[in-house]
């Protein structure tokens, strides 16, 4: 049977025939048909033997048959349950295959695991136990984050009060395009949209306020850094206390898709500008010779983030982190960043609140030398913490998690840079929570300087005593209050407060005495 595209979704605009997709016969009476001609959609053709359907992924940046991103639509399975077959010559490594976390989805939305994967006979196995009872399923190599998915949610953002055009975007938060292309299968690629906003507050004026910058959607399939990033950012632009204090003293620079045209092409890493570079290599406006390596995506981007910086704050970022995915060789393979403890990142307040906060993630040593965007971090923005987030790919990790260590990564800024001195619990907010931490802790000896503790920030005595309890006063009802409560909750003015505990802090601190 000749190899053939099916009839092309309208998000294409041109193809080129070229051997990709087939459909063949799979049982006597009924035809599995593959596509994945689609945004972010890709394999490059398939075939089957009785109940086995085998996968061959597209190597477009890796070499020798290489691959590492797989996302297509099988239809006619209803009734059917194919073991779907694929080459352990993967671009993680073979060993890494068994983590490459194949899920199924019924809607194109819901991810879920096969029930049985796993390497027999050269090969990379999955299938689940049950037929499907529906004509199409999607199956990937991980949970899809598609360039459309990115443009809906730049379209939400823009509806914030707390977003807002960088100096280098336009209304629609539109930096520029991407050049576009033709890919590795034939298929003209047009040119798309990259972006760029800032979340603030902008009722607070920006001088002092810490700059942040986020990106992600470097690798086009290295989708967990998207789905981490998203995470991020919808918790910096909720009615969550902390969000709000946060907006308060930060300006967050945020360039979600930094390689649309590999990302809806399907490729494995590269632009498709130039398929064979990687684009973390290339993030250089001075290198002899190789100004920007021809990347224009990236050169737009990178020139972006610089005019927003500079122009925002005279040239400087304290923090930049590009988001990635990893495949490990272990199931259990933590979230890590690359740092440079020599730089003192590990010790900076945003990492050790990060530890606080999750217990997957850790850290590599940064040996980078070259023009990756963390260096491109710091050498072109100032930025003193500069890190690749890589989040591991997990075969029990769903959606969920990767947007809760998103908001892992906010809650922690905001520990770090907007948490009022006397906020015991890290709410957002100073009222009778942080009052009642105190009492009933009262007269107890804690480590020294230990905020969550009750050791206030600028007490720092070890001791949880009257000079904590009036920093609480002092700062009563600071902050950004938390929803109301489902039954009524009567909080105390601060007098009233000094009043009705009086004679028992009397007490309480001649005991000390």
């Amino acid at each position: 049977m000749p190899l053939s595209f099916r009839a092309v979704p309208s998000a294409w605009t041109s193809i080129i025939a070229c051997a990709a997709i087939a459909s063949t016969t799979l049982s006597a009476n009924a035809a599995i048909t593959l596509d994945a001609n689609f945004d972010h959609g890709s394999l490059q053709s398939f075939s089957t033997s009785g109940n086995d359907v085998n996968l061959v992924g597209r190597d477009n940046f890796y070499g020798s048959g290489k691959w590492r991103w797989v996302y297509f639509k099988a239809s006619g399975v209803n009734g059917q349950a194919p073991n779907f077959k694929i080459s352990t010559n993967f671009a993680g490594g073979s060993a890494a295959i068994a983590n490459s976390n194949f899920r199924y989805s019924l809607d194109n939305e819901d991810w879920l695991p096969f029930d049985n994967s796993g390497i027999s006979g050269g090969t990379f196995n999955f299938s689940n136990n049950a037929a499907f009872n529906q004509n199409d399923v999607w199956v990937a190599q991980s949970i899809p984050y598609s360039y459309g998915r990115a443009a809906d949610q730049v379209s939400q953002y823009k509806l914030s009060p707390y977003v807002s055009p960088t100096i280098s975007s336009d209304a629609n938060l539109v930096i520029g395009q991407s050049p576009g292309g033709i890919d590795d299968l034939g298929r003209t690629i047009n040119p798309r949209d990259l972006w760029g906003f800032k979340v603030t507050d902008n009722a607070v004026p920006s001088a002092g306020k810490t700059q942040i910058v986020l990106a992600s959607g470097l690798h086009a399939g290295e989708v967990l850094g998207n789905h981490t990033l998203e995470g991020t950012i919808n918790f910096l632009l909720s009615n969550d206390p902390r969000a709000a204090e946060l907006r308060k003293t930060s300006e967050f620079f945020i360039y979600p898709m930094l390689n649309p045209d590999g990302r809806f092409a399907g490729n494995n890493r590269a632009t498709i500008a130039t398929p064979n570079s990687d684009p973390n290599r290339n993030w250089s406006p001075t290198f002899p010779g190789k100004t920007w390596f021809g990347e224009p995506e990236i050169q737009l981007s990178g020139e972006a983030m610089m005019a927003d910086l500079h122009t925002a704050t005279g040239g400087t970022a304290e923090y930049f982190i590009d988001y990635h995915s990893t495949i490990t060789t272990s199931a259990n393979a933590n979230d890590f960043m690359f740092l440079h403890p020599e730089k003192g990142h590990t010790a900076d307040p945003f990492w050790t609140n990060l530890l606080d906060e999750t217990s997957t993630v850790s850290f590599l040593q940064s040996t980078s030398t070259g023009p990756t965007t963390a260096n491109f971090g710091e050498i072109e923005l100032g930025a003193g913490f500069d890190a690749t987030f890589e989040t591991a790919f997990h075969p029990t990790r769903g959606v969920a998690y990767y947007e809760e260590l998103g908001k892992d990564v906010g809650v922690a800024f905001f520990k770090a840079l907007a948490r009022i001195n006397a906020d015991i619990n890290a709410d957002g907010f100073v009222g009778i929570d942080d009052l009642n931490f105190l009492l009933s802790n009262w007269n107890q000896a804690v480590p020294v300087g230990d905020w969550d503790s009750g050791d206030i920030a600028g007490n720092g005595d070890g001791f949880i005593g009257i000079d904590d309890l009036n920093q609480v006063l002092a700062q009563w009802n600071n902050g950004t209050p938390p929803p109301p409560p489902s039954t009524n909750t009567t909080v105390p003015e601060p007098t009233t407060l000094a009043i009705l505990t009086l004679g028992t802090l009397t007490t309480l601190r001649r005991q000390r005495r």
